[in-house]
């Protein structure tokens, strides 16, 4: 006879899944066991299964002293429908055995349906398409919420507020949008930085190399010789593509983004290439969802 309460199955997954949403972040440490069994409604020693079981999958450390620190994330965070199922299963057992009659849980069922709210749609506008396809991937990934790409380029005499409910944009490209949105509102800046393993390079490279930076556009070299040069030893040379004469890479480590191609002659000229790929902050997963939230329903920043 089942006693209503979650089993350990039930019970790891539903941790596994909120340290994969972001509930439980990466270095943060859980609930205890007693607190945890008192919310999900099992007893402790459940709670203690599943998490020496995540113990054993990898995503959490355990002590007797410390309790138990997230460690890492599980790569897939997607909500199946075969797991929606055992999940709301569950709450219906809960509710059944602390005595709620079963129309009232349909009931609830019910408002809880009629509350929903269509999602909202949300734009990513970046200048180049590896980027963009890139940084929209991260975002769904890491925080959960659907992006449509949008080039700045395909953007050009549009009112993307008038066509998306929220607009998102690393912070360097906030400017670009001018005289695409009537308000910046709408609009939600992003901090990308270049990813780690680019700058630990950088910061490393020997004083008796030359550095360049190149971009097809003037704006473009400055944005990029500002960045680079506060990792260099001295500040970076600079390359104009499609202007310049590329035998000036000779020799030197040559740091592009992915605004355009780099000519062949450039690349085998050049000692060494740095391509610029993009990192969020490590507070981004955690606050996105909210800052979306609060641009769809004009809550106060």
């Amino acid at each position: 006879m089942s006693t209503g309460l979650l089993t350990l199955n039930d019970v790891h997954r539903i941790l596994r899944d909120r340290i994969g949403a972001g509930v439980y972040t990466v270095g943060s440490r859980l609930p205890s066991c007693r607190a945890l069994a008192a919310e999900l409604g099992t007893n402790p020693s459940t709670v203690d299964r599943a998490l020496h079981r995540l113990a054993g999958d990898g995503f959490v450390r355990t002590s007797p002293r410390q309790g138990s620190v997230v460690t890492a994330a599980p790569e897939s965070t997607a909500l199946s429908a075969e797991r929606f199922d055992r999940d709301l299963r569950g709450l219906v057992m809960r509710a059944q055995s602390a005595g709620l009659p079963a129309g009232d849980i349909q009931r609830m069922i019910a408002d809880a349906l009629a509350s929903l709210r269509p999602a909202p749609r949300v734009a990513f506008v970046e200048c180049n398409q590896r980027d963009l396809e890139r940084m929209c991937a991260l975002v769904e990934r890491t925080s959960g919420i659907a992006v449509e790409p949008v080039l700045l380029a395909d953007a050009a005499g549009r009112r993307l507020d008038a066509e998306y409910d929220a607009i998102a944009t690393p912070i360097f490209h906030l400017r670009d949008l001018e005289g695409l949105v009537d308000s910046f509102d709408t609009v939600i800046e992003i901090n990308a930085m270049p990813a780690p393993p680019l700058l630990r390079r950088l910061a490393t490279l020997p004083s008796r190399l030359r550095v360049v930076v190149a971009a097809p556009t003037a704006r473009g070299i400055d944005r990029m010789a500002a960045l680079v040069g506060q990792y260099t030893p001295t500040p970076p040379e600079r390359l104009l593509l499609g202007s310049d004469d590329v035998s000036r890479v000779a020799g030197a480590v040559l740091v592009r983004n992915n605004a355009s191609d780099l000519p062949a002659e450039a690349a085998s000229l050049a000692a060494e290439v740095l391509t610029i790929e993009w990192d969020f902050d490590n507070d981004f997963a955690r606050t996105f969802p909210a800052r979306v939230n609060a641009v769809v329903h004009r809550l106060p920043n």
